[in-house]
């Protein structure tokens, strides 16, 4: 039910909250409101309620050999399906297979006057009315409370195994990032660790059909190529946002150009841990300090690029330069017209 005397917030398990950080709004728990509703293997598609955690359906999904590709980002940290949405954070895997839109079907949701709204399908085939649910992708619960959720899955590949490339310069890993990017290897994901100038490639299919892929790139690079110890250890660091040895209380996601990311490698080295994502659209950035957020919010300010605080010490989730467009105003305003929940 929805506050009457102050503008509301859906949140689940706060797993993210700087995504909540909203002055003056009542934040609505939806945890209570969790569990599968209906799950068919046969037709690759769930429904589950906002509150659900992604681990119990992970662990659903697993059991009949399916699972989300886009790589649900906080897992193991307790995140939710309507949160997993609402911030539009997609892992990894979105290289290959396309992120949380991509795999979202249909969405239930109480708009700002208190109306029940259904909104795509849950089936796969289906083109039933506007694409609403592509617009609470990264909504942060502004356009309305998120119920139930429908998406499709694909089978869990045979096996994965990752390839570590050692890299001589931050130019030369975003040159064989592309080469990999615009390869017919069909990567399961590519990312870049610039500490260590080193790219991690992901294969996944069957295990033959991965070594041979190895091989190919070993006899492209030569003596760089090896295969990364510990790699589920790496790829859930990167899902977990948990890749350095402290736990930042901050972290921030930035989607990048190639150009733009390098000039960001060399001028927070000293300042952040960063990880870069997605074969160069995100990089990822860990921070220790609010004085270090405020010094990033006028790098990006500087660069015109947008960030997202995703961890933070109750600060506004958007940093850098933002600009909203015609079709966020109007969506909004459609969708929440005595504005029951907060600005963008």
């Amino acid at each position: 039910m929805l506050h009457e005397h102050a503008c509301s917030l859906a949140v689940g398990n706060r797993t993210k909250p700087s995504l909540s950080s909203a002055e003056g709004a009542t934040l609505v728990s939806l945890r209570a409101l969790s569990g599968i509703i209906t799950y068919e293997p046969s037709e690759f598609t769930f429904t589950a309620r906002a509150g659900t955690l992604v681990s119990d359906i992970a662990e659903a999904l697993a059991e009949k050999g399916q699972y989300l590709p886009f790589d649900p980002m906080l897992v193991h940290a307790g995140g939710t399906i309507g949160g997993t949405v609402a911030s539009g954070m997609s892992g990894p895997g979105r290289f290959r297979y396309g992120g949380i839109r991509d795999f979202l079907l249909g969405v239930q949701f109480l708009s700002g006057d208190g109306k029940q709204i259904n909104s795509g399908g849950k089936v796969v085939k289906n083109a039933a009315g506007f694409d609403i649910p592509k617009f609470m992708v990264g909504s942060l619960g502004r356009f309305g409370v998120m119920t139930e959720l429908s998406f499709k899955v694909f089978p869990r590949p045979v096996a994965t195994c990752t390839l570590g490339i050692a890299c001589e310069s931050h130019r030369q890993a975003i040159d064989r990032i592309a080469v990999a990017a615009s390869s017919r290897w069909e990567l399961d994901a590519i990312d870049y660790r610039p500490s260590v100038q080193s790219v991690a490639l992901r294969l996944a299919g069957p295990d033959e059909a991965n070594r041979a892929v190895a091989d190919e790139i070993g006899s492209l690079w030569g003596g760089d190529v090896s295969d990364l110890s510990s790699p589920c250890d790496y790829w859930r660091a990167v899902r977990e946002l948990s890749w350095t040895e402290k736990q930042s209380p901050i972290a921030v996601k930035v989607p990048t150009t190639h150009a733009a990311a390098l000039e960001l490698f060399d001028t927070l080295a000293e300042t952040a841990s960063l990880h870069w994502s997605v074969a160069g659209a995100v990089l990822w950035i860990l921070l220790d300090s609010d004085e270090l957020l405020r010094s990033l919010d006028e790098e990006l300010c500087s660069r015109e690029l947008a960030g997202l605080v995703i961890r933070g010490r109750d600060c506004q989730p958007r940093i850098g330069r933002w600009i909203s467009s015609d079709i966020e105003v109007a969506v909004k305003s459609v969708m929440d017209p005595p504005a029951k929940f907060p600005g963008f």
